[in-house]
């Protein structure tokens, strides 16, 4: 007995086949690019959040060491350099230091700020904190 094929079915499940071969590996493209945008905006939102927690953390030092350099008898300007030194220690700018004295009570406000080094569309290029050490 001789077999017979039909080529033509042969030809046409192999076009079949290129052709859902292709549209994977679209989709797989797709998916790829969706996935790696997601990362790239979630690492800037992370790193945008992680400066906003760093610019807080140097505000209170920063405010905590001017209301102790103040009972210290540093004076205001003397406070406010040390804020400014310890602000900068921690990779952020000093924007304003005010302390205020009255006999033993003492209290300090500064406001730091850090400048990111990109810029996402939405959100701001600095982050600041404001932060207040002492007795009121």
């Amino acid at each position: 007995m001789m077999e017979t094929r039909s080529h033509g079915s042969d030809v046409a499940r192999k076009g079949r086949h290129r052709s859902s071969q292709g549209s994977v590996t679209m989709a797989v493209v797709v998916v790829t690019m969706v996935v790696a945008v997601a990362v790239l905006v979630g690492s800037m939102v992370l790193a945008y959040v992680l400066a906003l927690h760093r610019v807080r953390a140097a505000s209170d030092m920063a405010a905590l060491t001017a209301a102790t350099q103040a009972v210290q008898g540093a004076g205001e300007s003397g406070a406010c350099d040390e804020a400014r030194r310890i602000a900068s220690d921690n990779g952020a700018e000093l924007t304003s230091c005010e302390v205020q004295q009255a006999g033993a009570e003492v209290a300090a406000g500064v406001e730091t700020q850090i400048k990111l080094t990109w810029r996402m569309p939405g959100l701001p290029d600095t982050v600041s904190s404001i932060s207040y050490a002492g007795n009121p």
